[in-house]
This record gives C-alpha cells, structure tokens and sequence, in this order.
C-alpha cells in the first residue's frame, strides 16, 4: 500500500485510544468493553500463546463483520449473503463509504452451513493475528501488520447463521439471554412477551449468556449421538453447534454480537407501531383499547406526509413515497426519519387518547438518544430503563 492520505486515516484507532478517549463517553467501538476487554491480552492463535498482545502496535487493525441477505430480483425470494468486512481504524465517517469496506465474497441464499464458507477469512485472520509483514509509506519503513476480528453484525437471519442459533423463531431466540419463547393460544409461532400468566418477566435481569456456556451447549449439539438427540439440544438451547468464529481470540459470544439498530428499530418496531395503529398488525384489532387511527384520518397523515417531501432538502435522504399506498417502498433510512421527524409532528392531537401519542414520543426520544454521536455510560443505563418502560407501558 503506498497510499500516504489511506496510510495517515488508518491511525484513527491508536489516535482515538490513546489521545481521544474519556472514560465516561462513548465515541466509538474503541470505547466499548469489547474491545477494551482485548487489551493487554496476549494473542491466541491456535491455541498457541503468541508473542505479542492485542492492540499493542499503532499499526493494528480492528474489523467487524457483517451479513445480512439481499434478494437480488424484486419478484423473487431467492437472496444472497454479501459478507462484508468493516475496518474500525478508518475515521466513522468514511469506514462504511464504498471505496472503504472490503467484500470478503457473496454467499448463496440456499447455503445451510455458512460457516463452510468462511474457513478462508479465518485462515487469513490467523496469519494476520501472527502478523504479517508490510511497509508504511506514511514513515518509510517495515512493520509487523496484525488484523483482529472484533465484532460481528446484521439482520437476525444474518446473525443467527454468524453464531449457529436457531433463530428468531427459536424457543429460545436471543442471542443474548436464556429467555424462553411461548405461543399463543393456537399459533404456532413463539414470541417473547415480558407479561406471562406464570409472572412477569424483568427485563434488566434477564438469564444472560455467557461465552463458555455458549461453547458449551454447542459442543453437546456436535457431540450428540443421534440427529435427533442433537435436535433436542439445539431447540433447548438455541444453539445449533460450535461457531466457526469462535477459533478467533477476539470473538467472545455472545458480546461480540450486538443488536443491530437499523433492523429491530427502523425495519421492524416502527413498521410494525405503524400496523398497530391502522390495523394492519398480524390481523389483531385494538383489543380492549382504542389506540387505532380511522382510515380517513391515516389518509390525511400520509397526504401531509408526501408534502412535506417539496420542502424537505434531499441531504435529509431520499423522498419517500406515499406510505398509504407504497409501504412496502419504505427503507430503513425512511422509516427513521418518519420516527423521529414526521411522525411527532404529524400525529399529533390524531389519537382518541394522549397517552399513546406520548407513549410514541418515549420511543423518538430513545432513538434519538441512541442515535447520538456521543453517550455517557450513565446515559446508557437511563436508555435501558427507558426500554423497559415503554415494553412495559405497551404490553398493559
């Protein structure tokens, strides 16, 4: 590489750890307890103790991983799985542009095993571990360059074949927690509702994961004597088998896994808070409460809405399109800025009773808060607390 400007963005991470950094904010994935829980560790490459620790050289590079499907023709289900690497020692701001990320390869859609595909990437990331010799062109002179894998991230499909879970469907389907699913009178279907008729189930002290358990339970599932005893063990636990990635060092299950914003927010809640309101939802009416909008008076919305698009400026995002009409045209980018733009505005003084409106305005300040460029650790607890009580508040 020979890129001096390239060569002078990469030290972003030991600029940012070293000069940047303030224990009570977050920035950056630098400031989080992965990554942090990395350092002065020594690095393990096929269960062989290296020479050196992890992070300990400017020229270090942190990657992350993500998949997610892509349906490449509008009329069909047929989807492939672009894996994309993200490389964290570029600044945010440029990281994700085209010319930044890195295309490991596309995966077909009808591929049961990904973790098959993979062997390659993990193969290279161990010589890159060990380290790798090249020339800075920034200080004229050889280095030992070392690349670790740190996190991994996608939709719930995406990541549940990264971590070899069941799934979303699964009895248990976090990735995070224990919490066990259950079914509705006559669905077949599991979900996960805080509210259960044996007792309510507390959020903020949920059964958690825990690497080692996670390894473990995998490795009943591999170990089983039968297919279907292996069955019985993954539908138990969640976990399917042993996770390819977890021969890397860097990856610890399930924390090296995080939500994915964009997916459980923008393409699912606020999709979904938009059916509870019209009526849409899974065909479920309002219940016992009157929380849904009149046809005439979603019409209304959705007109203003589209107005609204002549005086917004495009760096705001694209125009959406009539959400009446062309829902299924939303894109997650959209459906945020409806959330925490539009929608407060537009659904005012809309609802029979106040408190779903500021029931909604809960969640577009959490977003918001989320969203930011910068959090105090405090303020991730009061986001947590402020979770649970919109869940709580919803479920009544």
């Amino acid at each position: 590489m020979k890129d001096k400007t390239l060569a002078k963005q990469l030290k972003y991470r030991h600029t940012h750890s070293h000069t940047g950094r303030d224990d009570d904010v977050i920035r950056d994935v630098f400031d989080g307890s992965v990554y942090q829980g990395l350092l002065e560790k020594q690095v393990v490459v096929g269960g062989q103790t290296q020479g050196h620790k992890y992070f300990s050289d400017s020229h270090d590079v942190a990657l992350g991983i993500s998949l997610d499907g892509v349906t490449y023709f509008s009329r069909h289900k047929h989807s492939v799985w672009p894996v994309i690497l993200i490389n964290y020692n570029l600044p945010p701001k440029v990281r994700t542009h085209r010319d930044r990320v890195i295309c490991y390869g596309v995966i077909p859609g009808t591929v049961k095993n990904l973790d098959s595909y993979l062997i390659p990437l993990c193969d290279e990331l161990g010589e890159l571990a060990k380290g790798v010799s090249t020339l800075d062109p920034w200080e004229g002179e050889l280095f030992w360059l070392h690349v670790y894998l740190i996190l991994g991230f996608g939709d719930y499909p995406g990541i549940s074949k990264l971590t070899q879970m069941k799934g979303h469907n699964g009895l248990h389907p976090c990735q995070w927690c224990e919490i066990i699913g259950m079914r509705a009178e006559g669905g077949g279907v599991y979900y996960v509702p805080l509210y259960r008729p044996q007792g309510s189930i507390d959020p903020l002290n949920l059964p958690m994961r825990s690497h080692d358990r996670f390894i473990q339970q995998g490795m009943a599932v591999l170990e089983a004597g039968t297919g279907a005893a292996a069955e019985r063990l993954a539908k138990d636990s969640g976990i399917k088998g042993v996770p390819l990635l977890s021969s890397l060092g860097t990856i610890t299950f399930p924390s090296s896994f995080p939500f994915d914003f964009m997916h459980l927010l923008f393409e699912n809640l606020i999709p979904n808070l938009v059916k509870h309101y019209t009526g849409t939802f899974k065909d479920l009416d309002s219940g016992a409460e009157d929380y849904e909008l009149s046809k005439d008076i979603w019409s209304e919305i959705c007109k203003a809405r589209s107005a609204s698009g002549d005086t917004i400026p495009s760096s705001f995002g694209s125009r959406m399109p009539n959400i009446e009409t062309e829902r299924s045209s939303m894109t997650a980018e959209m459906w945020g800025f409806w959330c925490m733009h539009l929608a407060p505005i537009l659904l005012r003084n809309r609802f029979s009773r106040r408190r779903y409106y500021d029931h909604f305005l809960k969640l577009v300040q959490l977003v918001h808060k989320c969203i930011s460029f910068e959090l105090k650790w405090s303020e991730v607890d009061e986001i947590r607390q402020g979770f649970k009580d919109w869940v709580l508040e919803y479920e009544e």
